[in-house]
């Protein structure tokens, strides 16, 4: 190539170039876009739909099965998930991968949710959208008031909210556990039976008078004016003194009476709650801010920071902040370890390059390290990749890999200057001799991570900027190896001593010298000793433990929580408040710093690849925060054992976040069939077997249990006969217990639902429905609802979950010692022997699934690759026989591979495929080299199997020099850089260990026997 002769001649132009990348990169790097994790699509959406006090069978038929059999006519639909419950539906979709326009998708399922929302029963409320289920929280802020009521905290907090909205990059602030105001009438039934009024007239004259309409607009002399009506109620004392005409006059001769007569009028929260949070044992409201898209996390949490400092000092006294996650904190941390890592990795590397090469020569090589990592960064600016832990893990792992190049090239020059070239000659030959073999090498790694890049799950998205960023730093480094670093090499290189494996060898290269000859003399022996030895590593590799993604170490850990089903929200909130006030005592728990509950709510998404609980009475989710240098796994026991005793009925799962968009750990069953009985007792035997697992937790269904109710079998005749209908009956029972929402009480731009409800006395008579009243539609005294139904007790699913239109019921379970694939082989005998009847059948989910998803995607793109690669070698070599070579080295990388995992005790994971890949790509690029050597040689005039040996002794240094390099780069990655990178790090740096001996063993080893081939017709070079 003639782009190192185009640098050397412009050699001003080639500095100043030098020069600009680390301004640029400089300038780059202080305002580059951050966060704590990759962004990742977020492809599920929920469709809800609701009708209280509607069974859950009926729900299913009623509500969920038309939503679904819409929303399934969408091709860019993959997954459907339903869970139902009395009185609502939630539908979560996901869509398929490769769909690129999730907002037309939406917009779709928009369209079609409003098209099944014309098929359901009149009074379902929906089907209703949830735009903002992928929303990330970059911060959640909990505000206590100890002593305020959710109406006086009401006021404040939307004060606070509307001054963060005034924030640059502010996309959304939400408020979660402020709980909504009603005004509740509760009648008293004799006083209402006396005056002969029934709860719909008394909702029929309310309804008529509080209005809000226009009386029009008329024209007095030219001027143009409205006309307004009063009437509208708009405080309690208004809606209390509310004068009601009487059917006939009372005792006193009266037509009218107030409303405060009749009932208690009452303006509190939600009874029962709807949600709620409780901070350390409090009563909270968590203010919730999302950032917008893009956005630099750290610039954007100072201006946050400053903004709540403000809103601290202008909150009410007695109300308090507490911040409860603040990513751009987070951020921060994960951006100091990382840059610490790679400063580390630069240092070690540059050391070991300075220990071969001299002072003067590994600053030399070292300079296009700091030249490449900003280029890299310019070059991620234009692409859109934020910094975050995956991108920086990128350029550590490539720093071990771009100095590869600087290396060859600056040894083959010094090289060329002891053989006594001239300098400018020396620089020109080595990079014009190297541009192709190196340019290569770097493809071939780029290619061996394309898949990655191309691959479209979940898993491939977050990992992509490793790709991404891996390939733009290893091309850019090969630029920078044969422009900047002969340009440098020739006006700063020193001549050294001639070299050891060149003129008087030294012991260590006359003993691989005699080694390699003796082994070429027993070439067979030697590839079947190879054989042996990837066999034994890929039998040990198949039986090392999968784990595929691995738990993250972020200072907190999350905790549903599930009370008996059928549980009140009341019960729930007093139960998470005597949680939530143990977690906060510090004789207790040292290690808690605080932590935030949310009741009926699964409260934001803080986590990229958290799905937040769905919202249900009788659940709850804790997100609990600790200090630094905690033993969290201890902790999470803690809690574990303390739940267990504490509250004997309560199911709490205490567990780590997990990386990515899939939660680690959790082995997953999950039947599918039409017959709730048989899906039971399938789910029985399977959590039978998961707790004959010693220690296994957390075994769990996501049906619960059979939750009892009331059936009010109405009589028709003889509620014909005394004037009432099965409608008269539904809202005299829901007037009574739930209440009816009558109207609106609207004052100062909100609103609250006035609700028509029976007094405490008759809602705590749960037990004796048959004495409610009902009241006929056409007037007349009401009758008692024993008269014209019978009320039986039965029972119904608490949750009845669906998948893709089907039935089915999950089951759940983890052990702290056992991965999810530990889980499954143990317990493949008994699922084999599990019978289920024609047309069920039983899957696993969770982690697996999604493994096989993500390798499914990798192998789908993996071919193309290969292709890629081999085309690459044919062009580069002209030979089918050293391709073979090429190729046939790269399996032998498992055997380190396998030994590293073994001796360390760790999984083999998604991860470790990535350090396959890398290993893959420099055992390619180091056999790249020393074939072209050997070439080399062969042209100077030497004997085939002379030329060999020459060769390798040759490529020795810069081969240890290389794979030494790597090792000690990675050390760092493998020790503080996090759970994500050390199964990639370990796998590297044994691949790397041993991979020495495949490249300075096996490559000779296999040319001597193939080129020792006579073929027929063919020169010794040819084929």
């Amino acid at each position: 190539m003639m782009l190192t002769r185009m640098a050397m001649t412009s050699s001003r132009l080639t500095l100043f170039a030098a020069v600009m990348i680390l301004v640029g990169g400089i300038g780059a790097f202080l305002g580059f876009p951050s966060q704590e994790e990759p962004s990742v699509t977020v492809r599920d959406t929920v469709v809800s739909a609701s009708f209280p006090g509607m069974p859950s069978e009926q729900v299913e038929t009623l509500l969920a099965r038309p939503i679904e059999e819409r929303l399934r006519e969408l091709a860019g639909i993959k997954r459907i998930v339903t869970t139902v419950r009395p009185g609502n539906a939630i539908v979560q979709l996901t869509a398929y991968d490769d769909v690129q326009d999730l907002p037309a998708l939406w917009q779709r399922v928009r369209a079609k949710a409003t098209e099944a929302g014309a098929q359901l029963p009149a009074g379902t409320l929906g089907p209703l959208i949830d735009d903002d289920f992928g929303r990330v929280s970059v911060a959640s802020i909990a505000v206590t008031a100890p002593g305020f009521s959710m109406s006086e905290m009401r006021a404040p907090l939307r004060r606070m909210r509307e001054q963060l909205y005034t924030l640059p990059g502010v996309e959304q602030v939400r408020l979660y556990g402020l709980q909504d105001e009603r005004v509740y009438v509760a009648f008293d039934r004799a006083r209402l039976l006396a005056t002969g009024l029934s709860p719909a007239g008394v909702m029929a004259q309310l309804r008529s008078q509080n209005v809000v309409a226009s009386g029009g607009q008329t024209t007095v002399s030219g001027l143009a004016m409205t006309v307004a009506t009063s009437g509208e109620i708009r405080t309690p004392a208004q809606l209390q003194n509310l004068l009601l005409t009487l059917p006939t006059a009372d005792a006193t001769g009266a037509r009218e009476v107030t409303l405060g007569e009749l009932a208690q009028v009452q303006v509190m929260p939600a009874d029962p709650p709807e949600s709620a949070a409780v901070y350390q044992g409090q009563p909270a409201v968590v203010v919730s801010v999302a950032m917008k898209p893009g956005s630099n996390i750290a610039e954007f949490g100072k201006t946050l920071r400053a903004k709540l400092d403000e809103t601290a000092h202008q909150l009410p006294a007695g109300f308090a902040q507490h911040v409860v996650t603040f990513q751009a904190d987070v951020v921060e941390r994960e951006m100091d370890k990382m840059h610490h890592v790679m400063g580390e990795t630069i240092v070690i590397v540059m050391a070991v390059v300075m220990l071969f090469l001299g002072w003067r020569t590994g600053l030399i090589v070292g300079a296009i390290v700091p030249l490449t990592i900003f280029a890299s960064l310019i070059v991620m600016r234009v692409l859109s990749v934020e910094l975050q832990t995956v991108s920086i893990a990128a350029i550590i792992l490539a720093l071990g890999l771009l100095v590869d190049n600087g290396i060859v090239i600056a040894e083959d020059i010094e090289r060329r200057l002891v053989a006594g070239e001239e300098r400018r000659q020396a620089c020109i030959a080595a990079g014009r001799t190297l541009a192709t073999p190196l340019l290569t090498s770097s493809l071939v790694i780029v290619l061996a991570f394309s898949p990655f890049f191309f691959g479209q799950t979940s898993t491939n998205e977050y990992l992509r900027s490793l790709a991404t960023v891996l390939g733009v730093t290893l091309l850019g480094s090969w630029l920078l190896s044969i422009t900047v670093t002969p340009l440098l090499c020739m006006y700063f290189a020193k001549v050294h001593v001639a070299h050891s494996s060149e003129q008087g060898p030294s012991r260590f290269y006359r003993g691989y010298r005699c080694l390699i000859e003796r082994v070429l003399m027993h070439e067979t022996l030697f590839i079947a000793g190879m054989v042996a030895m990837l066999a034994v590593a890929v039998t040990v590799l198949v039986s090392i433990p999968y784990d595929f993604l691995p738990k993250s170490d972020r200072l907190q850990f999350q905790m549903p929580v599930t009370l008996q089903a059928g549980t009140d929200s009341r019960e729930t909130l007093r139960t998470v408040s005597e949680l939530s006030r143990w977690l906060a005592d510090r004789r207790a728990n040292p290690e808690v710093a605080d932590s935030i509950g949310y009741v009926a709510d699964g409260g934001p998404r803080i986590v990229l690849g958290l799905n937040p609980p769905l919202p249900a009475a009788n659940m709850a989710y804790f997100t609990v925060s600790v200090r630094p240098g905690t033993d969290i796994d201890a902790v999470i026991a803690r809690v574990r054992a303390h739940v267990r005793s504490a509250f004997p009925a309560v199911r709490a799962e205490p567990k780590r976040f997990s990386l990515g968009a899939t939660e680690a750990g959790m082995a997953v069953y999950r039947v599918v069939g039409p017959d709730e009985a048989v899906l039971r007792s399938s789910a029985v035997a399977i959590a039978k077997a998961l707790r004959a697992v010693p220690g296994t937790v957390d075994v769990q269904d996501d049906w619960q249990a059979r939750i009892p109710r009331y059936v009010v079998q109405v009589d028709q005749l003889r509620a014909r006969r005394a004037g009432v209908s099965s409608e008269d009956v539904a809202q005299a029972l829901q007037a009574r217990y739930s209440g009816v929402d009558a109207s609106l009480l609207r004052d100062d731009g909100s609103s609250a639902a006035i609700v028509l409800r029976g007094s405490a006395q008759e809602r705590a008579a749960g037990g004796t429905p048959g004495d409610t009243l009902v009241y006929p539609q056409a007037g007349g005294a009401p009758v008692p609802l024993a008269a014209v139904a019978t009320v039986l007790r039965d029972s119904e699913p608490s949750a009845i979950q669906r998948r893709n239109l089907s039935r089915a019921i999950t089951v759940t379970a983890r052990n702290p010692g056992l991965t999810a694939t530990d889980i499954v082989e143990r317990l493949s005998a008994p699922m084999a022997a599990l019978k289920l009847p024609p047309g069920y059948r039983l899957e696993i989910g969770g982690e697996l699934e999604d493994s096989a998803e993500a390798n499914q995607a990798l192998l789908q793109y993996m071919p193309h690759a290969l292709g890629a690669i081999l085309l690459l070698f044919v062009w580069q070599f002209n030979s089918f026989r050293k391709l073979f070579i090429v190729m046939s080295a790269v399996p032998f990388v498992l055997i380190g591979a396998a030994l590293a995992l073994v001796i360390t005790g760790y999984p083999f994971g998604f991860m470790a495929t990535f350090g396959l890949l890398a290993l893959a790509g420099i055992i390619v690029n180091n056999a790249v080299l020393l074939l072209e050597r050997i070439e080399a040689e062969l042209a100077d005039g030497l004997p085939r199997r002379e030329a060999v040996v020459t060769a390798a002794v040759k490529r020795l240094r810069p081969i240890v020099m290389t794979k030494l390099t790597c090792i000690v780069g990675l050390i760092p990655l493998m020790l503080f850089a996090g759970p994500l990178w050390t199964g990639m790090a370990i796998t590297m740096i044994g691949g790397l260990a041993l991979g020495t001996l495949v490249t300075l063993g096996l490559i000779p080893i296999l040319y001597d026997v193939l080129f020792g081939l006579h073929l027929p017709g063919r020169g010794a070079d040819a084929a």
